[in-house]
């Protein structure tokens, strides 16, 4: 979602006009939920989707019309059983899809753009409000938590980013420095965490969004962990993924993966039992992390370990 507003404002600093293409009502099937972008600009789509096939192509031509006339708009795409055809989808559904006419040359929206992805980009929970109203001067809005919407008389779509969570990656070895760059792909937000200050440099870690210094068996010190927050135990040795287990299942935290053989999971499982936790506090640990697809290289772990955080991500969407 960041790329998008990160080449919108590129565009406005090369002083090009696009549109805006968004999905703002989504009912039944469709090929992308409420809130798929893409941008188009004379040349035709240039980044994002919104799904693809005839849809993202009759979408594609409107939005070029509306380049042209410098005008926006919305359409609405009917993609129910009986008409699905005529549009060579094979799915059922209807798409309000909003069509905002970018003017490089608008003022303030350089601006809004940028405080949109700063916000965006630290995580924090803000609303971003797109104009439905042809006739409104300003077509965006962003207001960040503290901020209070004055504007009354305008009709707008509004999106709000609380905040996804962060993946706290624990341990600055190979199998962090794989997944990480995969991560940040996905636009999760990713913390790596250490004991050893010679495995948090911008060099090992160019994409994560925070490397913070921790004492494994005191990590609260330094972080506090939210409900919607993930945690990927990777660290050098067995013992401190055992120590960090037992500290981020006093947490509200909703993810624990960790990774281990089978032989390991059985044992730390074992340890545990012998400790007092209970079966449900055993769930609570995905060990072996990752789903199965026979890993063996670094980048099939982080394609792995990626894998099931997606589906961990969309099962608490649901």
């Amino acid at each position: 979602m960041i790329e998008i507003f990160k080449k919108l404002l590129e565009l406005i600093n090369q002083n090009q006009d696009s549109v805006l293409v968004t999905v703002i009502e989504s009912t039944g099937s469709t090929p992308r939920e409420k809130g798929a972008r893409m941008i188009v600009t004379k040349t035709g789509r240039i980044s994002g989707t919104i799904g693809g096939g005839t849809i993202e192509y009759l979408a594609e031509e409107l939005g070029k019309n509306c380049l042209e006339e410098k005008r926006s708009c919305t359409k609405d795409y009917n993609l129910a059983p009986n008409e699905v055809a005529d549009l060579g989808m094979i799915c059922g559904g209807q798409v309000k899809v909003l069509f905002q006419y970018i003017n490089p040359k608008q003022e303030g929206l350089k601006e809004v753009f940028a405080k949109l992805i700063d916000l965006l980009e630290k995580n924090q929970h803000c609303w971003l409000l797109s104009s439905i109203d042809e006739e409104q001067s300003m077509p965006f809005l962003v207001f960040s938590h503290d901020e209070v919407n004055e504007e009354k008389k305008a009709i707008y779509f509004i999106e709000e980013f609380s905040g996804q969570g962060k993946v706290y990656i624990f341990g600055g070895g190979h199998v962090s420095q794989a997944l990480i760059p995969v991560l940040r792909e996905l636009d999760f937000y990713c913390v790596v965490l250490e004991d050893r200050e010679d495995f948090l440099t911008e060099e090992l870690f160019p994409t994560a969004n925070e490397r913070v210094w921790v004492d494994f068996k005191n990590i609260e010190e330094k972080v506090t962990f939210t409900e919607k927050d993930y945690a990927v135990v990777v660290t050098r040795s067995h013992q401190l993924d055992y120590e960090l287990q037992k500290q981020l299942l006093a947490t509200p935290i909703y993810y624990i993966g960790v990774m281990g053989s089978k032989r390991k999971t059985a044992t730390q499982k074992e340890l545990l039992k012998e400790e007092g936790y209970s079966p449900k506090d055993m769930e609570r640990i995905n060990m072996p992390i990752g789903i199965p697809i026979e890993a063996e290289t670094l980048k099939e772990l982080a394609i792995s370990i990626s894998g099931e955080l997606i589906l961990k991500r969309a099962i608490r969407k649901e």
